[in-house]
């Protein structure tokens, strides 16, 4: 049975049922998190964990279960038998149901929690292959390490590059690579790895810290700098991450083909070092 959590309870996916005046359906106001499961663990559940109370911090929405968030993702794990899978769960916190209006609701309401998980691997054909992605301008807010749901500034220029054939974009702003509509970007330029720096216009990527504490704990030179959009066709290598996909060699930023147009080096050696890092988690290694 497909089982989801609401509002504290497990129940089957098709009595989930959610108000109309929910403010995460009208008003986008409601954040989320998405965590990996490899058929027995969660990947660095904790700093899911961290990212999401920070989001709810951010966005002053108040949950006062928080601290279940760990169970609960591991109970709907169990749940929906997945415990021997690689599955995903997804985790949403809304400021709650009140009549539709810009200022929060007062009295204060509860806030609406619905959690899920699915099967879902790793494309492993894009990880080893490579991919495009589509050079555009990033149209977004300026608070983009809040997780928030309200991603249509997201999904736009992402649908206008999946209608080009590519598989993510590479935004910019004020001249400089910010991230994707889903990922981090990474560049490599000699022997340094290069990533925008942690502020208000990146999502703090789980997949993103993982890669640069494991590239710096492997001797790898990491400059957490913003690499400037007409420097693209000096890279010599190129990757994105995220949570699903870990690290995805690119191969192509619009027509600028990267380095020799098939995945580099250091990011092959990162993809293994990565996968080590996770393998290493696994209780039963």
């Amino acid at each position: 049975m497909d089982e989801v959590f609401l509002n504290g309870q497990f129940v089957p996916r098709d009595k989930a049922m959610i108000s109309p005046d929910d403010r995460g359906f009208l008003l986008g106001d409601s954040i989320y998190e998405v965590i990996r499961w490899y058929g027995g663990y969660f990947f660095d559940l904790s700093g899911h964990a961290a990212r999401l109370r920070r989001s709810l911090h951010e966005t002053r929405i108040i949950w006062d279960d928080d601290s279940k968030f760990e169970e609960i993702a591991g109970e709907l794990i169990q749940r929906n038998g997945l415990g021997t899978e690689c599955a995903i769960v997804y985790f949403q916190v809304t400021r709650g149901v009140a009549p539709r209006t810009h200022a929060f609701p007062d009295p204060p309401v509860k806030p609406t929690v619905y959690g899920f998980a699915r099967r879902q691997s790793i494309n492993t054909l894009a990880a080893e292959q490579g991919v495009g992605i589509w050079l555009t301008p990033d149209p977004r807010w300026n608070r983009c390490d809040i997780k928030t749901t309200a991603l249509i500034a997201n999904i736009l220029p992402y649908q206008e590059a999946h209608d080009r054939g590519f598989a993510e974009v590479c935004f910019v702003r004020n001249g400089v690579v910010t991230e994707g509509a889903h990922s981090n970007i990474f560049f490599v330029r000699g022997e340094t790895l290069y990533t925008h720096p942690e502020n208000n216009g990146i999502l703090s990527g789980i997949t993103r810290k993982n890669v640069i504490a494991v590239a710096k704990g492997n001797g790898i030179s990491v400059a957490e700098e913003a690499v400037a959009a007409d420097m693209i066709p000096y890279m010599n290598e190129a990757f994105i991450t995220n949570t699903t996909g870990e690290i995805v060699p690119v191969t192509r930023i619009s027509e600028q083909v990267i380095g020799e147009g098939t995945p580099g080096t250091l990011t092959r050696r990162l993809q293994r070092l990565l996968r080590e890092h996770i393998q290493s988690l696994d209780p039963n290694h």
